[in-house]
């Protein structure tokens, strides 16, 4: 298998004719067909309920689509067992809607994990979490209960724990619900940090703010299917 960290060009997401039913008969998305190129920092944005945190689900593979193919990085998630899924799920970074965070564990602890799992240097993981607490503003939460953090904070402490590992894929659903105006800039500045160091990233958003002059392309979603698709020529 050939290791997504190294891949420096072409397609990291493929979608093709890709639908999602959730029962009885919800459609949360329908026929939908996407290319997202290595590198690229892309957009999602609709109102709630048109499908964008079920489109994360997908590309992840939290969830199985009912239909169509989903590849990352040139792989079938439905052909991959053991080591080889394994490995390619530790390429990719989850900044989820909904935190998933442990909440009994310190900030510090919950940033780790990704990296532990990798094998890094301890002290190269407790450099690596102290340089994203700064950059978020959180340094004095270092040792922190992650459960007496404020929503925003723990908003925060997802998007570190979701970039630590340097994921080849990030994907990110609603950084900046919780945020003010100059967090909102930290948050968008540690995620284009991220992208110019070579990862892929797609931002589930109905925050305006943060892609209305970004030169990036932007998709809408409304009821499952796509609205349009605002294209951008490459600078």
């Amino acid at each position: 298998m050939k290791d997504t960290a190294t891949i420096s060009n072409g397609t990291m997401v493929e979608l093709i004719k890709v639908s999602k039913t959730y029962p009885p008969d919800i459609i949360a998305l329908s026929n939908i067909s996407l290319s997202i190129d290595v590198g690229e920092m892309f957009f999602v944005i609709g109102k709630s309920g048109a499908g964008k945190t079920t489109l994360l689900k997908l590309i992840s593979n939290m969830e199985p689509p009912n239909s169509g193919l989903i590849e990352v990085a040139g792989h079938d998630f439905r052909r991959l067992r053991g080591a080889r899924l394994a490995k390619l799920r530790q390429r990719i970074g989850v900044a989820y809607q909904d935190f998933k965070l442990l909440l009994d564990r310190t900030v510090s602890e919950n940033i780790s994990i990704s990296m532990e799992v990798s094998y890094k240097q301890p002290s190269q993981i407790q450099k690596r979490v102290r340089s994203l607490l700064e950059q978020l503003q959180l340094s004095d939460k270092h040792d922190t209960i992650t459960g007496e953090l404020s929503r925003g904070e723990q908003q925060r402490i997802t998007l570190a724990r979701a970039v630590a590992n340097s994921p080849a894929l990030l994907l990110v659903d609603g950084p900046t619900g919780n945020l003010d105006a100059e967090t909102t800039t930290r948050v968008m500045k540690l995620l284009n940090m991220a992208n110019k160091s070579g990862a892929t990233v797609v931002i589930a958003t109905h925050d305006e703010s943060i892609f209305r002059h970004s030169n990036r392309r932007i998709m809408e979603l409304k009821r499952g299917r796509i609205l349009s698709m605002q294209e951008v020529t490459p600078i």
